[in-house]
């Protein structure tokens, strides 16, 4: 399946010299540089001779995210999302994740599109990618990348997704189309605001400084809040205090928990 994506792509170029990456003989390459596939199926496309795979961002850390993540409780998100593309898009789109995780919220949101997509999942953490693999499919790819130098030509995208993630200004402005649209999701206020007061954690208490950051950078922005609680059982905070990059320990159990999220869609 990985061989199939790779070898119809046609907006992947160099993280190094900028020039096309073609797939040829199990790898992508330009005229100076080569990228194996992975065993499990991915691409490493970081270039930093400074790179160190995260002790904290590890693969307990985004096993549990994604046991989380199972258990519905991002489920309204999603459906505000795949509304939002599907209002939109109706033919194919090429989408592009920034900071991808393990994959679970794009994948939820990817199943409720009615429209057909090509998907470039990146992320910095190499435990995130590998599990990320378990979705690589004809039409989703995953890579090792950094989102400061997205190895992605010009105004080739027509979805941005950042979902809890950072973003480079710039990137996101280059590789997407004129007629393009970036979703971006960040905390509220509350989010998550039991889990944090169990752990001694500061609230989030900067969703105004995001939406000002957003509103100097891009002209054209629709905000969406969604606010609920939920219940959560002890399987399910162990999954939560064990998905925080903190991993503090707690023999407090918590049973319901705030999602507090700000979706901004924003147009160039």
């Amino acid at each position: 399946m990985s061989e199939d994506f790779l070898s119809r792509d046609d907006i992947l170029i160099c993280p190094i010299c900028d020039d096309r990456l073609l797939f040829i003989d199990k790898s992508l390459k330009c005229n100076k540089h080569n990228f194996d596939v992975s065993k499990k199926g991915t691409i490493n496309l970081v270039y930093s001779k400074h790179y160190k795979d995260s002790k904290i961002y590890n693969y307990e850390l985004f096993k549990n995210r994604r046991e989380f993540i199972f258990k519905g409780f991002y489920d309204k998100l999603y459906k505000c999302v795949s509304n939002i593309l599907n209002n939109k898009f109706s033919s194919k789109c090429t989408i592009l994740d920034l900071g991808c995780g393990e994959g679970s919220h794009s994948k939820f949101i990817l199943d409720l599109l009615k429209f057909n997509y090509r998907y470039y999942g990146f992320d910095y953490a190499k435990e995130a990618i590998k599990l990320a693999s378990d979705y690589v499919d004809n039409n989703r790819f995953y890579f090792l990348g950094d989102v400061n130098n997205v190895p992605i030509k010009d105004k080739s995208i027509d979805i941005i997704l950042d979902i809890l993630s950072p973003f480079n200004e710039k990137e996101v402005k280059r590789v997407i189309k004129d007629d393009g649209i970036f979703i971006k999701v960040s905390p509220g206020e509350n989010y998550l605001k039991e889990l944090r007061d169990v752990l001694g954690m500061k609230s989030y208490n900067n969703a105004d400084e995001i939406f000002n950051n957003l509103q100097k950078k891009f002209s054209k922005i629709d905000k969406y809040n969604l606010n609920y609680k939920t219940q959560i059982n002890e399987d399910n905070f162990q999954n939560l205090v064990k998905m925080t990059p903190a991993q503090k320990n707690s023999s407090s159990v918590i049973d319901f928990v705030t999602i507090d999220l700000n979706v901004y869609v924003i147009k160039k």
